[in-house]
């Protein structure tokens, strides 16, 4: 491996593990407090990245608004969605597996509504119209405008969210209903709210995040599905609960998809064809070794901090 191929792995490392945290965060958000692992996150995804397509063809290039348009369009899809589906199902008392097998059905309706809408207006594999510009260059390290944007916009959401989770009543609201639903209805908290708007923070940072995906990579309508289980990774590393676990579990799954993918490919000559499964390996060992992940490094996001 050489200086060059090294330094690039681990540029596109801090990149992708940057992305994968913004989205892992939201999951792990909705696991702590709904209870609910939630497969329609790849089409919040996939919704935020088209919608900030559409914005970067037909509206303006700054990048800025083409995300800021990202993060409402998919909070008020997944708030419509849990509207129409989680919340009849679990007013009914519908077991958890009942609700999974609902979100793999809502994922699947929004996912071949954007087949259709692409297929229309042909917007398959296209890329947010963001100009890229190289800002640093020195030796093998070479940083774009879209390094600074996905990394910064990624890493300033994610503590946003645990500012917001720490620091203000509806965090506090959050953490009690994680903790014991029962028991936070007892104490008055306005659990249909709570739920409401922590649905519009899951899927406006799932929409950011599928945006900064589509200035990474491209658009289509499996991209939020194809990053799922990466994502889904992260969170089984951060014990499904903690936030520093699944940020920290981000980086790693980018880590063995880049570093060390690329190290077995010149070490043993693995053919990149194998990178998927870097995340089941992960997951499997995980859930193998130690189920609870790196959940006891902090606090987990149902008792607040950083964790």
């Amino acid at each position: 491996m050489t200086l060059t191929q090294l330094v690039d792995s681990l540029v596109t490392t801090a990149q992708v593990g940057s992305l994968y945290a913004l989205m892992a965060v939201g999951l792990t958000l909705t696991m702590a407090v709904v209870k609910l692992p939630n497969f329609a996150h790849a089409e919040l995804i996939t919704f935020g990245a088209y919608t900030a397509l559409v914005v970067s063809l037909f509206v303006t290039t700054n990048p800025l608004l083409a995300i800021g348009v990202a993060f409402p369009a998919s909070a008020l899809l997944a708030w419509a969605i849990h509207r129409l589906v989680y919340r009849p199902l679990v007013r009914q008392k519908s077991t958890t597996y009942v609700l999974i097998l609902s979100s793999f059905a809502a994922g699947l309706i929004v996912r071949y509504s954007l087949f259709l809408l692409a297929d229309r207006y042909d917007l398959f594999d296209k890329r947010i119209q963001i100009p890229l510009q190289v800002l640093v260059e020195i030796g093998p390290l070479r940083l774009t405008n879209i390094f600074i944007w996905v990394t910064l916009s990624s890493i300033t959401l994610v503590a946003l969210l645990s500012l917001l989770l720490n620091f203000t009543s509806l965090g506090r609201q959050m953490r009690a209903l994680a903790d014991n639903d029962t028991l936070a209805r007892v104490l008055g908290v306005p659990v249909d709210r709570v739920v409401d708007l922590t649905w519009v923070l899951v899927g406006g940072m799932a929409g950011v995040g599928g945006a900064l995906w589509g200035l990474y990579t491209f658009v289509d309508p499996l991209v939020g599905w194809l990053i799922l289980l990466p994502v889904f990774a992260a969170a089984v590393l951060g014990g499904m609960r903690s936030f520093v676990g699944t940020i920290l579990g981000a980086y790693i799954v980018a880590f063995g998809e880049n570093t060390v993918m690329l190290l077995l490919n010149q070490t043993f000559g693995l053919d990149f064809s194998f990178k998927p499964a870097i995340p089941f390996v992960i997951i499997i060992l995980v859930l193998l070794i130690r189920p609870q992940g790196f959940g006891g490094l902090g606090r987990s996001a149902t008792e607040g901090g950083n964790a």
